[in-house]
């Protein structure tokens, strides 16, 4: 049995970026990372623009000029404005040549189609968004490595880029297994427990950007749990399986991982929940055995799975957000085990939450952290500082 920190060190020595990198619309691209440095393919804006309703309009000491055109947004003035000459333009609008500022419609007044200004002077370039200040046409617009947010969506599609090259997210896959397992919707059965890891786990992962795009159920069968490991192995960058995974009679996971050739890397961290987990590797694909228990399952995902879909998917940062708070009550505990302890933080403190048992999902409902008590402590007094690692 292997500590926290050290099953941590070897998840993170044996995953790495999944290669291939692929060209994806820059509409479904949230979530992705880039694999290259993009470029800008045009200067933005393209055009001199208008920052306002107002007119264009020339230099001009009286203060007076002549009407002579209008410029709507998605025009192009063919024209060029000459001394005493304006033209009405809107937001977002092209500026004919010759432009000199532009004022506000707030600020003018108008006679037919003579324009009279009399506030303070003019200034040269007012209200006018320059041709590429933004960004010029070859310049470095998104970095590699750069996590895609609307705002980067928004910005790739003004510069005219259709499709974003990036690092392309793991091939996920999931196997539930139990004969207890009932799914939810039916009268519960006499011995039978409601299937809740399926929904957990896929949701665990789409909540953070990732889809389980396999799922199945085995029996507690070992013929049936070689024969579905096997195939999703083939399809998959990682596969988790849920349950089966301690030792019991029939839990049959380590057994059947062995004999398909998975190399274990470990089996059992010294902690609670979540003791018995598994992970290991055939070829490229990692896989991870996860405790059944629900409570333990969630724990499980947050510390070792996510970071592992986050580092194959090009993150920076793929390990977990730790801060240090004060505990607003005291904590024991009588075991030997690192303890993750479901709680709700707030920005000066960190509260543990009631019911910690494995099997418990109901404090989850209301938690939004983890209090890490380490593997030689058995005591953190109300108000002394604790680790904790941020959902």
């Amino acid at each position: 049995m292997i500590t926290f920190k050290t099953a941590v060190k070897i998840i993170s020595e044996n995953t790495f970026i999944l290669k291939n990198p692929e060209a994806i619309k820059v509409t479904d691209s949230l979530g992705y990372i880039t694999s290259e440095d993009i470029s800008s393919g045009t200067d933005l804006p393209p055009f001199d623009q208008s920052n306002v309703d107002g007119y264009a309009v020339t230099d001009s000491d009286s203060g007076e000029w002549r009407i002579t055109g209008e410029i709507r947004a998605g025009d192009h003035p063919e024209f060029r404005l000459k001394k005493g000459e304006a033209a009405r333009v809107f937001t977002g609008a092209e500026l004919p040549a010759g432009t000199y500022s532009v004022l506000m419609q707030e600020n003018v007044s108008t006679e037919g189609d003579k324009l009279f200004y009399s506030a303070e002077k003019i200034v040269k370039g007012k209200f006018i968004r320059k041709k590429g200040v933004q960004i010029k046409k070859g310049t470095p617009a998104v970095r590699r490595g750069t996590l895609i947010n609307p705002a980067v969506i928004g910005f790739l599609l003004s510069m005219g880029i259709k499709f974003v090259k990036v690092h392309r997210k793991p091939v996920l896959s999931l196997i539930v297994t139990g004969d207890e397992l009932q799914e939810a919707g039916s009268d519960l059965k006499k011995g039978k427990v409601y299937e809740s890891n399926l929904g957990l786990l896929r949701g665990l992962a789409m909540y953070n950007g990732f889809e389980i795009r396999y799922t199945t159920a085995a029996r507690d069968r070992k013929s049936d749990l070689k024969s579905k490991v096997k195939t999703l192995l083939k399809k998959s960058d990682m596969l988790l399986i849920s349950g089966g995974v301690s030792v019991g009679k029939y839990d049959y996971v380590n057994e059947v991982l062995n004999e398909l050739n998975v190399s274990k890397l470990f089996y059992k961290v010294s902690q609670k929940p979540g003791k018995p987990l598994y992970f290991g590797k055939k070829s490229n694909t990692a896989v991870f055995g996860l405790p059944g228990n629900p409570a333990s399952a969630f724990t499980c995902f947050y510390l070792y799975v996510l970071p592992v879909l986050k580092k194959m998917s090009g993150h920076k940062k793929f390990l977990p957000v730790w801060k240090k708070l004060p505990v607003t009550n005291e904590i024991r505990k009588d075991f030997n085990l690192s303890w993750f302890l479901r709680a709700k933080h707030s920005e000066v403190n960190v509260t543990p939450l009631d019911a910690q048992a494995s099997f418990m999902l109901r404090t989850l409902t209301e938690a939004n952290c983890f209090i890490h008590m380490p593997l030689d402590k058995n005591k953190i007094s109300k108000g002394e500082l604790a680790d904790v690692c941020l959902f």
